[in-house]
């Protein structure tokens, strides 16, 4: 079908709405380019009223596997901005516009049913945006950068890189810092965007048949349900506890702390800005550790005088004074340390061996474990960790990797040499 005819609206025309059949026949898209130069424009649908979108979700419902991207703007907003949802399923291409079709609820239930696999690339975004508007996400979720740090030694990786490496195809990435919330798109905006999707199936295809070849689709089925119950916490618990600079405050100042938070978010929300734009991550925590509700001391801190906090200073009181006034027994539990400092040395050597053993077996560091997942099983094994916290290399499809290594080490029933035969492989463990 040539492009521009009924049931296609393509890149040359722009953003525009499509014929009345729009979705009455798709065209299906090669799912690859040549490695370089630009290809024809890529035949798409457009998604502009809620109408549309009931007769997309009405086609994708017999499609096995659907992968999708967003397009938002993050800078200067309190949360980011959704401006274009891209998909594609089996042979169709479309782009949703969240600006005309505000209400994507049937979108996001249809990713959720739990009746296909949805694909996509660092899902932190997307499922952020589905999250939001029904507080689920997807129970069958295929994420390419947590697969592919199973079969190489790279992590994470950017989509044009993991393009590369798996499917030999090079993209024109021209409009990474493009202004998604203003229309018509352009030809290239609805290019990039539409390349963001129509490769991911192909590249799960890929790395799925290289996981299966190594045994470790289990292993990818096991982080990416890991990665959706952080990212659960992480969207319903208030972020308080993740400020700098505050391990080592007590419960009352804490409580303050959290009170002056959750003030400055709400602040922040209504405004639509960022909250550290509202209250600086500092002010807080000093505020915080002063234990005043005296207003002239508050605005005599250094930092208050900007105008319009003057403003606000009758609402940063009664923040303060919650705080102040909360039951003890109400007050926040103050974090369990997991820093070890005296384990520095250690922790330095066996991570050089966990890298070691992750090169062996070609798979990325930074997915396997951090210096503090090291630090935490050294303070396991050496009986200085809290009984509350299970070390993350003692747990999974980690401990399959790893084995009893970083144990034999760590009692001495094993040894470390250097290897002067090999740079590839420096330490060896007899």
């Amino acid at each position: 079908m040539a492009p521009g005819a009924s049931g296609i609206t393509s890149v040359r025309a722009g953003w525009r709405k499509p014929p009345a059949l729009a979705f009455a026949t798709i065209c299906s898209v090669p799912c690859h380019r040549p490695k370089t130069g630009y290809t024809s424009p890529m035949a798409h649908l457009t998604v502009s009223t809620p109408k549309e979108l009931h007769d997309l979700c009405r086609r994708l419902q017999s499609a096995e596997t659907i992968a999708y991207d967003t397009e938002f703007i993050s800078e200067g907003k309190y949360q980011p901005e959704l401006c274009l949802v891209q998909i594609a399923a089996e042979g169709l291409l479309a782009l949703v516009d969240p600006y005309t079709v505000p209400d994507l609820k049937p979108l996001w239930k249809l990713f959720c049913d739990g009746k296909r696999e949805i694909i996509v690339h660092a899902c932190r975004s997307e499922m952020e945006f589905c999250h939001r508007s029904i507080g689920r996400m997807p129970p069958k979720l295929f994420d390419v950068q947590v697969a592919a740090g199973f079969v190489g030694n790279e992590y994470p990786l950017g989509f044009s890189s993991l393009l590369r490496q798996f499917l030999h195809v090079t993209l024109r990435k021209t409009e990474t810092r493009t202004t998604w919330n203003q229309r018509p798109l352009t030809p290239l905006q609805v290019e990039y965007a539409l390349d963001d999707v129509r490769y991911l199936e192909a590249l799960r295809r890929a790395i799925k048949t290289q996981l299966a070849e190594q045994e470790r689709l289990d292993w990818y089925y096991e982080e990416i349900e890991h990665v959706k119950r952080q990212l659960k916490t992480y969207f319903e618990t208030p972020q308080w506890r993740s400020l700098p600079k505050i391990s080592n405050l007590p419960p009352r100042e804490l409580a303050i702390l959290r009170e002056l938070w959750l003030w400055r978010e709400e602040m922040a929300r209504q405004r639509n800005i960022p909250s550290s734009r509202m209250f600086r991550d500092d002010l807080l925590v000093e505020l915080s550790r002063r234990r005043t509700s005296d207003e002239k001391r508050i605005a005599a801190l250094r930092g208050m005088q900007r105008q319009d906090l003057g403003r606000l200073l009758p609402d940063i009181v009664l923040a303060v004074t919650r705080g102040l006034e909360l039951p003890e027994q109400d007050l926040p539990i103050p974090p369990l340390r997991s820093s070890y400092p005296q384990y520095t040395v250690l922790t330095q050597v066996l991570y050089a061996v966990l890298g070691a053993i992750c090169k062996r077996n070609r798979m990325a560091p930074l997915l396997v474990g951090s210096p503090n997942d090291i630090r935490e099983l050294i303070a396991s094994e050496l009986g200085t960790l809290p009984e509350s916290i299970t070390p993350r290399l003692a747990t999974g499809w980690r401990t399959d990797l790893i084995g009893t290594l970083l144990f034999d080490l760590l009692h001495g029933n094993k040894s470390l040499q250097i290897n002067y035969n090999s740079a590839d492989e420096p330490l060896v463990v007899r």
